[in-house]
């Protein structure tokens, strides 16, 4: 019963919510304004008699069926049947009670009786039968009312614990209540009882036998005691007993409640559901929306939503975004085409019977004459504050103040009787817009026929016009779009270049800004720039074909079309039109949310509009459906109220209450989740955050489950928050916190230790290392000594080889030159005293030639010893080539002569067994002193000259060039 959803749940979920269902438009005014849906056992309930209907503080719903409990979230049913583990004993189940602490009582067949707290089930010691009722009351004591038996009590003593059941009533009961501290009332088989401390008072309806059944009780917000009997219904204050409305006095009321609005809602037996307020009794039957009228059970959530149970599945009425005014209301066709407000809340609205207009919600004809029966096409209202009526078949009329009159038809001067778009622009000039052309009527009434042949119309078929902030009129048609400038010029505008677009249904205008409403999505002309982007299917739309496009002022676009309405943020469009975005949010409106037809009118102008007061309006195939989006948008502020539904670990459900370490190796994690709230629940979006995995928010949009695969040993907590679209976010308040345990070498300790055995490891080896790298250290420095040496001692080699004879082991001449070079400088102060020789074998070649080259090379080794040991230091022998040797000496010129002379001589008896005295060995010698040359070069010539001198002159003998330069 309400009552019995505590004050907690209210508070903690949908407080808020309750306030939002109230603020829409059009209140509910009668049961046929409230947005009716069925479910039944094709939609997931188990069966289709609900015997009972409850909310937990988690915000879940809850159905008593005789095939079990279902548990509703928004989307689907789940079900909970005769089970062990639940407590359940027999499916058919017929009592649910909400309390505290999210729990819920379960009664039903055979004594059934158990508690349900989040995902933990507690089952209770049976009943004595059939359950009808629980009670919990203020104290936590358990009353139960049982079909047949009587009311029994079990004391509170712990936590779910209870004492022995004791008998409080020996007749059977159907309902217990309890207002606040007050008494228990029980609802039994023989009439009413009040239950305390002393014995059962029965309490008697006046006028009817004292034994009449009572069905159903509950309070009213003022703590008034409600009482649904077999005999009517009646009311309780607390002195007396009064009778609801005698036309009910002969209906057995099933079920009796109060609603948030203050009224009163009677279940029948047999009559469907009533509801009684502000002295009007109506009805709710099978005939409007009720699947059988036979009423089990009655519900209001915390949303507002009205739950009926019957025999037939389960009604829910509740009131949508939209609401709807059709021919039943009055409006003079279901078929509407144009819509114009006027003043207020007041509406002008065109349909295919006729013109009706509609004052704070209700529907009347707009004119007793019989033009107001017209098909009508357009409307636009004057500066004069008459409203101008396009018909389809009568040409232009004028309204005001229910008066209908003709203006224009083809008779005379319209190019034709159907008139798809008026417009009075800030001139006072009447545009006229048909499907032969717009004619233009002046403030003075000068007439103007604009047409294809005879302008760049792009086309004579006309269904919308505006004007811009330049006082230029756009003119929509079913090939392109054209603008008439002040000077009477018309331009065509190309918009094919956007995915082919050719018709134009309608212009929304703003400052810098033309918006067109085409068959190829809405297009944006950018009047400084001259360009055109657009918003279609490229961009995600999901529809081609837009007929109006309507501004609501506070920061979206609404769409219209054959498939419902689009709602768009506006700073978005702009971004997508510019190139900014690829792609655009949208959110879709239609019949589930209380339109009258998916189908929104187009093809003539205004079928969609925007008031001063906020409101919308929107012409359909079915009537008017009107919106107020301010009420959507506190709707969507507000935080929804997130569940846990499911969790399971390698596909093994586990309870996440109960459960929060998992075995080691789990590899797919499972989490299923919803947001509890039944206006729209399809819309509902989600985001969700594994905080020791992700860093960031996980954006699901309407998807409700997260699954994780291969996640590593560690902590972890799940977050899942929700939201309507453009709404604020939930608080994260729902989370799983859980820990997968690791492998035994996946433990920190193991890691640890074999981290240090390899730490251990990687030392002795880097140590052997370094060992190694040192005795080979060792090695290389050793055999880099070795090599240096060897090194050294052969360039030494070289060095020698490049300077010494090999034959003679004398200086060669390389090394003499490099050392008589030197000496020539440092001795330039003093060359008087450096003197240089030339010595040649003499007939050496005879030698050669006679006695063999061996023998040649024994004669020079044995002069070259001979001078070697003769000459002594700091003088110098050399072999200068050849048979030729070379000598420096550093004396006097007399001195470098008297040693030549002792050379001449000494060579002279050197003896060479080879030649076996067969040839003497001598020599000629060349002698010059270095005074007076200039550099080496000169000394060797005069050395070479005098050489030249001796051989000229007999040979064995030494010249001097100094001499022989005196002789002449």
């Amino acid at each position: 019963m309400p009552y019995r959803l505590t004050h907690t749940l209210s508070r903690l979920l949908f407080g808020l919510l309750c306030c939002v269902c109230a603020t829409f438009t059009y209140a509910v005014t009668s049961v046929n304004d409230y947005f009716t849906e069925v479910w039944t056992s094709h939609d997931g309930l188990p069966h289709n008699s609900v015997n009972a209907i409850a909310q937990t503080e988690d915000g879940y719903l809850w159905f008593a069926t005789w095939e079990g409990v279902a548990r509703y979230n928004g989307i689907s049913f789940t079900l909970f049947s005769r089970d062990a583990a639940t407590g359940i004993v027999d499916a058919g189940t017929r009592a649910l009670e909400a309390s505290s602490n999210n729990q819920l009582w379960v009664g039903g067949a055979r004594g059934g009786l158990t508690l349900r707290e989040g995902f933990n089930w507690y089952p209770q010691d049976i009943a004595q039968g059939l359950v009808n009722d629980i009670l919990e009351d203020h104290q936590g004591n358990l009353w139960i009312a049982i079909e047949g038996e009587g009311v029994f009590l079990r004391p509170h003593l712990s936590e779910k614990s209870y004492g022995a059941e004791q008998k409080v009533l020996d007749i059977g009961a159907y309902r217990l209540v309890q207002y606040k501290d007050g008494p228990i009332f029980a609802a039994t088989e023989q009439g009413l009882y009040r239950l305390g401390s002393d014995l059962p008072t029965p309490l008697f309806l006046p006028d009817v036998a004292p034994d009449t059944r009572v069905n159903d009780l509950s309070f009213d917000h003022q703590g008034t005691l409600l009482i649904a009997s077999d005999l009517g219904a009646w009311s309780y204050d607390g002195e007396s007993v009064k009778r609801y409305r005698n036309e009910l006095s002969n209906s057995t009321i099933t079920t009796i409640s109060e609603d948030k609005s203050g009224f009163i809602w009677l279940g029948t037996l047999s009559k469907g559901l009533a509801r009684l307020g502000y002295d009007q009794l109506e009805f709710v039957d099978t005939s409007n929306g009720l699947p059988n009228n036979r009423v089990l059970s009655w519900y209001q959530d915390v949303e507002g939503s009205i739950w009926v149970g019957t025999n037939a599945g389960v009604l829910r009425l509740r009131s949508a975004p939209f609401t709807s005014i059709n021919q039943a209301d009055g409006l003079m066709g279901n078929f509407t085409r144009t819509v114009l407000p006027i003043t207020g809340e007041r509406f002008l609205v065109g349909t295919s019977q006729g013109l009706s207009l509609i004052i704070d919600g209700k529907a009347s004809p707009a004119s007793s004459s019989y033009s107001a029966r017209q098909s009508i096409l357009s409307l636009a209202q004057s500066i004069s504050g008459k409203v101008y009526v396009g018909t389809q078949r009568a040409g232009v009329y004028e309204w005001f103040n229910g008066d209908m009159s003709p203006l224009i038809n083809r008779a005379s001067g319209l190019p034709s009787d159907e008139v798809r778009a008026i417009y009075e622009d800030s001139k006072g000039t009447l545009w006229l817009g048909t499907t032969s052309g717009v004619l233009k009527i002046d403030a003075s009434g000068e007439r103007q026929l604009i047409t294809q042949e005879n302008s760049n119309l792009p086309d004579n078929y006309v269904m919308a016009m505006a004007e811009d902030l330049r006082g230029r009129i756009w003119i929509g048609t079913a090939e392109g779009v054209a603008m008439y400038h002040s000077s009477g010029a018309i331009e065509e505008i190309s918009i094919a270049g956007f995915e082919g677009a050719q018709y134009v249904f309608g212009f929304y205008i703003e400052p810098g800004y033309v918006w067109m409403a085409t068959d190829r999505g809405l297009l944006r002309y950018d009047v400084n720039q001259g360009t055109i982007g657009g918003i279609g299917k490229p961009s995600g739309l999901p529809i081609d074909k837009i007929f109006q496009v309507v501004y609501d002022h506070m920061g979206s676009f609404w769409l219209t079309s054959n498939r419902g309405i689009w709602k768009i943020g506006y700073v978005e469009a702009h971004r997508v039109a510019s190139g900014e975005l690829n792609s655009i949010d949208f959110e879709h409106f239609d019949e589930a949310d209380g339109m009258g037809s998916d189908q929104v009118n187009g093809g003539s102008t205004p079928a969609a509009v925007s008031t001063r007061q906020g409101d919308m309006a929107f012409a359909t195939a079915n009537g008017l459906s009107m919106i107020r989006p301010t009420s959507l948008k506190q709707l969507y502020q507000y935080r929804l109220p997130v569940v846990l539904e499911r969790v399971d670990a390698d596909g093994v459900l586990i309870n996440p209450q109960k459960i929060r370490t998992l075995e080691p190796g789990v590899n797919r994690l499972r989490i299923r989740f919803a947001g509890l709230s039944y206006i729209m629940s399809q819309r509902i979006q989600y985001q969700t955050k594994l905080v020791g995995f992700e860093d960031e928010w996980n954006y699901r949009e309407n998807q409700s489950v997260a699954e994780y695969t291969n996640l590593p040993p560690g902590k972890y907590e799940f977050l899942v928050s929700a939201r309507y679209p453009y709404g604020a976010w939930s608080n994260s308040d729902t989370s799983y916190q859980f820990e997968i345990l690791p492998f035994w070498w996946q433990r920190i300790e193991v890691q640890v230790l074999a981290f240090l055995t390899l730490v251990a490891l990687l030392a002795s080896l880097v140590l052997w290392r370094i060992r190694v790298l040192k005795l080979r250290q060792v090695y290389l420095a050793q055999q880099i000594e070795l090599k240096t040496q060897a090194l050294r001692e052969q360039s030494e080699r070289y060095e020698k080889q490049s300077k010494e004879d090999p034959l003679t082991g004398l200086s060669n001449r390389r090394a003499f030159d490099e050392q008589v070079r030197s000496d020539f400088i440092l001795a330039f102060p003093l060359l008087s005293h450096l003197n240089l020789a030339i010595i040649d074998i003499d007939h050496f070649k005879q030698v050669n030639d006679r006695f063999s080259h061996i023998v040649g090379d024994e004669v020079i080794k044995l002069v070259a010893s001979y001078l070697n040991t003769t000459v002594l230091e700091p003088n110098q022998v050399a072999r200068w080539g050849g048979e030729e040797f070379t000598v420096l000496l550093h004396c006097s010129p007399e001195e470098a002569k008297r040693i030549c002379k002792k050379l001449l001589e000494g060579v002279a008896q050197i003896e060479c067994p080879s030649l076996d005295g067969a040839f003497d060995i001598t020599v000629s010698i060349g002698l010059a002193n270095g005074l007076g040359c200039k550099d080496y070069q000169t000394l060797l010539k005069r050395a070479d000259q005098a050489l030249y001198i001796a051989k000229e002159n007999g040979r064995n003998r030494v010249e001097c060039f100094d001499e022989f330069k005196a002789r002449g």
